[in-house]
């Protein structure tokens, strides 16, 4: 198992920075970057300072809400959150909507506890999705509603399916301990509890709290973002980004896709959407992809470093 575990981390740290090289070789918008770089004002700079300055906790909200997902299981400090929380966004690199993320955190629990941390981690997913669409569906009905768009047939189904799949996915959510008493009592029990004993340990005012966390967050990212349309000297007022952030956000999260092509369909989506409000296009992409750069490359890089350092349990 070690030698399988090292022969796999390498493989992950070779391939992400392969692809990472491909990416940086294949973008063809250096020139538009280094123009928009030559007309930034000291003013602006200070909105980049902003994102970077709100990365450490986006980080580190998502390091507690992981801290208290896992905590019914087993005790992790802080520190060892935080790097699960970094090489899980490594390891999910490569897999569709990132689900591989679970394999780089459930790394730094206990051998014994990693099943339960599987489970842990899609419970993670869900309140992050949870979040997006709560947010991100009244944000859409109000962008097409309050914009001159037509809210095409297409978009009303796909809106629709959200709010089913939100409806689903908050009830599941919120009765999960139940569902795991009823599990337990199946004749499946004894397949199936290594993965769902874990859910147990919650109650419905600990579930509300990991909730919380995820809103914090998701309040933090989208902050980010508007800083960094700001950076770029887009002219959107707060009300506007209220509307359309979410709205695109909600786009990118339910739009299937590999967290290294995640930076076109983010940039495809923010032009778009943000595109409304204002016509400098090529500030809008250029957004997308340097706050996709600074939440998710620079994580995964430092996360590579983490992943590479630790040892099996």
């Amino acid at each position: 198992m070690p030698k399988f575990y090292t022969f796999f981390k390498w493989l992950i740290l070779l391939a992400s920075y392969l692809f990472l090289a491909y990416k940086l070789v294949t973008f063809n918008q250096y020139r538009e970057l280094a123009a928009q770089w030559n007309q930034i004002s000291f003013y602006q700079v200070a909105w980049l300072v902003g994102v970077f300055a709100l990365l450490p906790l986006n980080l580190f909200l998502e390091a507690i809400k992981w801290k208290k997902l896992t905590s019914v299981v087993q005790k992790i400090s802080y520190k060892s959150a935080f790097k699960a929380v970094l090489s899980g966004i490594f390891t999910g690199f490569f897999t569709p909507n990132r689900v591989g993320e679970l394999v780089g955190r459930i790394m730094f629990l206990s051998s014994q506890h990693r099943k339960a941390g599987v489970t842990l981690s899609i419970m993670n997913s869900i309140t992050q999705n949870l979040t997006m669409a709560l947010w991100g569906i009244p944000a859409t009905i109000l962008f097409f509603t309050t914009t001159p768009q037509n809210l095409s047939l297409n978009l009303q189904l796909y809106l629709i399916i959200l709010l089913v799949c939100l409806l689903i996915l908050g009830l599941i959510y919120l009765f999960l301990p139940t569902l795991s008493h009823q599990i337990k009592k199946s004749r499946f029990s004894s397949q199936i509890s290594p993965f769902t004993d874990c859910i147990l340990g919650f109650k419905t005012n600990n579930l509300l709290q990991i909730m919380l966390v995820s809103w914090l967050r998701y309040i933090v990212f989208c902050t980010q973002f508007f800083f960094m349309l700001q950076f770029f000297s887009i002219d959107l007022s707060v009300w506007h980004a209220v509307i359309a952030i979410p709205t695109t956000y909600l786009f990118v999260t339910f739009t299937p896709s590999f967290a290294f092509s995640e930076v076109a369909i983010r940039s495809s989506y923010s032009v778009l959407v943000i595109g409304i409000f204002s016509a400098n296009v090529v500030g809008i992409a250029l957004a997308g992809v340097c706050i996709w750069a600074v939440n998710f490359i620079i994580p995964m890089l430092v996360g590579s470093v983490v992943m590479v350092g630790k040892k099996d349990n």
